[in-house]
């Protein structure tokens, strides 16, 4: 019989780095506990319910289905919380997934507000800023659409969908419009299907004490883009 023998200095680099990842994951696991604990005194505040990482009314999550929760692998939404705002059903959560592997695994994390339009019938599609990469649009059939007017949209915006008939009557040219006119610096993205409008930004977790202001900007703009959107139903 031959003993394995082993450097005792990779022993200490093995103990050593066991450590550190524990360290990691028990800071991780603290400041996620930190922001549940905020985000729901939020939600109190503003009467909404918190439901925590399961939905409980699958009308709010059945259309959650367009190119960011098709993206990456071990998606996971957090802090979901449901209510209204501008007239409109709506919910805020957090939602995380993981693209790369190994050492180059990377975690992309954002604050998502989502809207249900009762009776609206959304084509599927997806609204970025232009210079934001489209590959996933691309995986689920989504082409790019430009709109020759108003130009400042398709200057400032990339818009992807499956149905671009049915997306050329949706976005009329009110609703380019206001979407051509928001805060450039806040990269804005939404994204849409049958009665659900997704709006966030994206890699932008939002502060809890940021989160009330997020959800009234995000629920004016649902309410104004429901309000300016295609007649079709």
């Amino acid at each position: 019989m031959f003993a394995l023998a082993i450097d005792p200095e990779w022993i200490v680099v093995g103990v050593g780095g066991a450590i550190v990842l524990a360290i990691v994951l028990a800071i991780v696991a603290a400041r996620d506990r930190k922001r549940k604990a905020a985000i729901s005194e939020i939600a109190r505040e503003i009467g909404f319910s918190m439901e925590g990482s399961k939905w409980s009314d699958s009308e709010q999550s059945r259309d959650l289905v367009t190119a960011l929760f098709a993206t990456g692998k071990v998606r996971a939404f957090r802090n979901i919380m449901t209510g209204g705002s501008a007239g409109l059903r709506a919910a805020v959560f957090d939602y995380s997934y993981l693209t790369g592997g190994g050492s180059d695994t990377h975690k992309t994390e954002q604050t998502c507000a989502s809207f249900l339009g009762s009776g609206a019938n959304l084509p599927t599609f997806n609204v970025a800023p232009v210079g934001i990469m489209q590959k996933v649009g691309g995986a689920l059939g989504q082409k790019g659409i430009r709109f020759d007017e108003p130009a400042e949209f398709s200057q400032r915006y990339h818009l992807s969908a499956t149905d671009e008939s049915r997306t050329r009557d949706f976005f009329t040219p009110s609703l380019l419009a206001l979407l051509a006119g928001l805060d450039p610096q806040k990269k804005w993205r939404l994204e849409g299907a049958g009665e659900t409008l997704i709006v966030y930004r994206a890699g932008k977790r939002v502060k809890p004490a940021e989160l009330r202001a997020f959800l009234d900007e995000a629920g004016v703009l649902a309410s104004s883009f429901f309000g300016l959107a295609g007649t079709e139903k």
